[in-house]
């Protein structure tokens, strides 16, 4: 018997049910750190916990643009009504405390004629950019259209229509995310108090389901009369023309600045008839008030809905497929170069390629190279700050991290997305010529190059815009550019563990962590140019040199098995391993010390106790990690090659730079208790606790695991300069050198015995030679 059609109702339910539950699968893949590219049967307990991922990302932002949108009216209140209260604090951006009587008096009283205005001009901004962004972020791009699926059940086709508008209602975080606070806000301003998110969140949905009836009659009619490659083309331009609806609707919320406030000021009053406007008056409108703005609002969202499905139909009214979704276009071959005629070649061919792909992709071309100045100069333009260009200029460390922001955006648009742009054609490059490791570095220095451009620009116009030469600028910008090739190598390797080749929907083949991350890691060199410190800058510069040589190393080590969804590399320890103790080393001591506080009452015992309660904690969970996963090239602690002789050689070598260091610079000696037991406790931690500690984390993981990757020269340096760093800056320079030391000592013998016997013996020789002066 052959089940009934299901009911319009119902059918309407089904089709967003679905649509909702397949934004919660990709969510909750997208989101996740681990591939999990086995088959995964459909069980309960799998599927708990997904929307976990999302609402904390969610409510993050949720929180950030509210900020905004508070701030937002605020300034409003205070530009457009000239409250004297606020022209007296100076600023738009006064405390809570001196701000209170502002607020007081805006909440719950009618808002002026120019504060609707102004509220009614960022909503229409707002909702304008939840019509332009989603078609823009790839939507228009997508080989497949749900719709020339969907008309072949058995449903009406109106049901399915008015199901697809109301599932593009539902399903639209982004503009739920930029219109929902702003809505939120004006309620909690109209005195709605804790109902507020709930009024904001249905007039958010009014403005929503008008959205989405634009943005289905926009997406079939475009679908219907153009081929792909010009739907891309266009995504491009919207993707654009979306950022300065959403950079002048935030910019009420970013300054008192800008010509936006201007044009709130000048809305003229029939805006105040508009759905915004009616919506602004409704959730402003107290008691009986509110009926003939509700009334209006749903008469126009009734009327604006039926003139939309009356045009959606008229479109499809020959069916869903149009001849220019379907035609292809094919440029014709250029003709073929004369014998002899001689081309310029740039790069190598890897990187010839790339450049082609770049330049036929238009959506790609804009994100990479247009994006990053169009949110530079949309945030400068829209927040009123263009015309102080001068202090960028002058200022070196904020001209530093602007042109380190240019570069590593371009990054993560580019070399970021290497293995995704490859797509379906991954599996040439495994049949190339050369490595694929080989071609992702040669990628590398092509987004490195590319990266380099604009700020190479932006320094330049500095240094010419300079009166004098400036030092202190010039070190800066080096060390901005000479992060930027770093990170290019950061970008590919985190897009290696990004990327999912084998994902059907686009929407989990890149995973949003491995972006924040890279974003957190780009915040960091971002916060240590800022921080003015030249030993802390120079730290972050050998921290971000060794993080990309370890990603890198993991990254090469995933490469052979990006194609294979059963298999894993072979657990090997690297130098990643090496800097994850490092980091968990250090953290348990310092909670080691938190703990001893009050309860060891000598110092050096506190220091010793912490150091070496944290040194074999670390060292028993690593070796425990690494018997659980049957890692190979684990470092063996005396077999190896006369480590005895090395490390007396390493010892004598080092001890007699340090102590010609210290003769020649003479330091202030240590200040060490007179007490015996200060002594032990020091001979305890310099002699004992450091080589065993410190030589397992630094030779046996970090240069053993760039030793892989390495020649022994550069693996020697690295993790002689990783040693180094984490010391004080005046024994910087020795402790480099007993940090080569050791580790010839380590590379000549194989065993980590030689470079704890050269540490041991040059802290007793330092500490003899300083206790004896």
């Amino acid at each position: 018997m052959t089940p009934a059609p299901p009911t319009a109702w119902r059918a309407v339910w089904l089709l967003t049910r679905l649509r909702l539950q397949r934004l919660l699968n990709v969510s909750g893949r997208g989101f996740s750190f681990t591939k999990n590219n086995k088959s995964r049967p459909a069980t309960p307990g799998k599927k708990r916990g997904r929307w976990l991922p999302g609402a904390l990302l969610l409510l993050p932002m949720l929180f950030s643009f509210g900020t905004i949108a508070r701030h937002g009216v605020l300034n409003m209140h205070c530009l457009l009504d000239q409250v004297a209260a606020c022209q007296a604090q100076g600023s738009m951006q006064a405390g809570e405390r001196l701000l209170a009587p502002v607020i007081a008096e805006l909440i719950g009283h009618p808002f002026s004629t120019a504060l609707a205005g102004g509220l009614t001009l960022q909503l229409m901004l707002l909702w304008l950019v939840s019509v332009l962004l989603p078609l823009g972020m790839g939507e228009l791009s997508k080989p497949d259209w749900d719709l020339e699926w969907l008309v072949t059940l058995p449903v009406d086709k109106g049901t399915l229509l008015w199901a697809r508008v109301l599932e593009s209602t539902l399903v639209n975080p982004l503009g739920l995310l930029v219109l929902w606070p702003g809505t939120t806000m004006i309620a909690w301003y109209s005195g709605q108090g804790w109902f507020s998110p709930l009024s904001g969140l249905f007039a958010c949905l009014l403005l929503l389901a008008l959205a989405a009836m634009l943005r289905t009659l926009i997406d079939t009619g475009l679908r219907l009369s153009l081929n792909p490659a010009q739907l891309g083309n266009l995504q491009a331009l919207l993707s654009v023309a979306g950022l300065f609806p959403m950079y002048m609707g935030m910019s009420f919320g970013m300054g008192a600045g800008g010509f936006a406030h201007e044009w709130a000021a000048a809305m003229p009053a029939w805006s105040a008839w508009t759905p915004p406007g009616l919506l602004v008056s409704l959730l402003n409108a107290q008691g009986a008030a509110a009926a003939l703005p509700a009334v209006l609002l749903l008469a126009q969202c009734l009327c604006l809905m039926l003139l939309g499905m009356a045009l959606l139909r008229r479109q499809l009214r020959h069916g869903v497929v149009g001849a220019g979704q379907r035609e292809a276009s094919r440029k014709r071959s250029p003709a073929a170069l004369h014998a002899g005629q001689w081309r310029a070649r740039i790069g190598t061919v890897i990187q010839r390629r790339e450049l082609t792909l770049l330049l036929r992709d238009r959506n790609f071309l804009v994100q990479t190279l247009l994006m990053p100045l169009l949110i530079l100069g949309g945030q400068a333009l829209f927040s009123g700050q263009a015309r102080d260009l001068h202090a960028l200029l002058s200022n070196p460390a904020l001209l530093a991290s602007t042109g380190f922001f240019l570069g590593t955006y371009v990054l993560m648009m580019s070399a970021f997305q290497t293995i995704n742009k490859e797509g379906g054609a991954l599996w040439l490059l495994y049949t190339f010529p050369v490595a694929v490791d080989q071609a992702l570095r040669q990628k590398a220095q092509l987004w490195a190059a590319l990266a380099l451009l604009y700020p190479l620009i932006l320094f330049g116009a500095a240094l010419a815009w300079q009166d004098a030469w400036r030092w202190d600028m010039a070190g800066l910008m080096l060390l901005a550019l000479a992060g930027i090739p770093l990170y290019s190598a950061i970008a590919v390797a985190l897009g290696v563990f990004a990327s999912d080749p084998l994902a059907t929907e686009a929407a989990v083949k890149i995973r949003p962590a491995y972006t924040y991350l890279y974003l957190l890691l780009t915040g960091l060199y971002i916060a240590a140019l800022a921080a003015g410190s030249l030993a802390q800058q120079l730290v972050f510069v050998v921290l971000a040199a060794a993080l990309a040589v370890a990603l890198w190393q993991k990254a090469r080590d995933e490469v052979p098995y990006l194609l294979d969804p059963a298999a894993s590399p072979p657990a090997r320890v690297s130098a990643s391993d090496g800097l994850i103790a490092a980091m968990l080393f250090f953290t348990l001591q310092t909670l080691a010390l938190l703990l001893l506080k009050g309860k060891v009452a000598a110092p050096l015992a506190q220091m010793a106790i912490a150091f070496g309660g944290a040194g074999a904690l670390t060292y028993v969970l690593l070796r425990l990690v690494y018997w659980r996963s049957k890692t190979a090239s684990v470092p063996r602690m005396a077999r190896g090659r006369h480590p005895w002789r090395w490390g007396t050689a390493g010892a004598a070598v080092s001890a007699l730079c340090g102590i010609a260091y210290t003769l020649v610079l003479q330091p202030p000696a240590a200040a060490v208790g007179g007490s015996s037991w200060d002594s032990l406790w020091l001979l305890a931690l310099g002699v004992l606790a450091a080589p065993l500690c410190e030589e397992f984390i630094f030779r046996g993981l970090i240069q053993g695991g760039l030793r892989r990757s390495l020649p022994a020269w550069q693996a020697i340096g690295t993790g002689a300069a990783l040693f180094a760093i984490v010391h004080p800056p005046a024994s910087m320079l020795p402790v480099f050198v007993l940090g080569v030391c050791t580790g010839i000592a380590y590379e000549r013998s194989g065993a980590l015995l030689a470079p704890m016997l050269t540490h041991a013996l040059y802290n007793a020789a330092m500490l003899g030679y300083q206790l004896n002066r």
